[in-house]
């Protein structure tokens, strides 16, 4: 399963999707809530996971998830069963690319830049709350993902400017299942179509089947 980020759309992984199936994997891109071809105007981390769910209802499960930015945010919490009344969803094996890694983060961050005051602050904070059901620090991937027996690859430019790096760092400390390997001079955009990249990421998956095979 590949899932995108946010504001973008599966084809936008076409380079990657295509180079997962010439290597023989059956791979399904998915469209988010709101964005691609899928129904909606809106998303939200809860209705990214529950959509990851149906995916996973729909085609009886998936051997690896690789998801960008919030997608692969999306994909880690689907598998560490953290939206409450979603089952958790544990592929094979897991690839972040320039994914952040907890969801408060970005809610402070966007009040800084709206300007709200401690009170405003609260405010949307409770209001998030109320549409996810459970507090923001709840969406933590990074710490949930040190409790997979999940392989994960996580790859991150350090230059990246729109997911600060230190997400791929707290991913890397979660646990040993966890590899961070860093794609510096790709940001946050061109990573999902850098070919060192996309090798990488068909030759974590390949090592999996290889394993499996002996």
């Amino acid at each position: 399963l590949v899932v995108h980020g946010w504001g973008s759309r599966a084809a936008y992984l076409s380079a990657l999707t295509e180079e997962l199936v010439a290597a023989g994997h059956e791979v399904v891109a998915l469209d988010l809530p709101g964005h691609g071809a899928a129904r909606g105007r809106t998303l939200t981390l809860p209705m990214a996971v529950r959509a990851i769910d149906a995916a996973w209802q729909r085609f009886g499960g998936f051997d690896y998830f690789c998801g960008h930015s919030f997608g692969g945010a999306a994909l880690a919490c689907a598998a560490s069963g953290l939206v409450p009344a979603v089952p958790a969803h544990r592929p094979r094996r897991l690839v972040t690319i320039g994914s952040p890694s907890e969801m408060t983060w970005l809610f402070k961050d966007l009040g800084r830049y709206l300007k709200l005051g401690p009170r405003a602050q609260s405010a949307l904070e409770s209001h998030v709350e109320r549409i996810a059901g459970a507090p923001l620090s709840a969406f933590d991937a990074a710490s949930a993902a040190g409790g997979l027996d999940t392989p994960m690859l996580v790859l991150h430019a350090e230059e990246d400017k729109e997911v600060p790096a230190h997400h791929a760092r707290r991913y890397a400390a979660a646990g040993p299942n966890v590899t961070l390997e860093w794609a510096n001079g790709f940001g946050h955009r061109r990573i999902v179509s850098a070919a060192p990249v996309i090798d990488r990421i068909v030759g974590f998956f390949a090592e999996d089947r290889q394993r499996i095979a002996a």
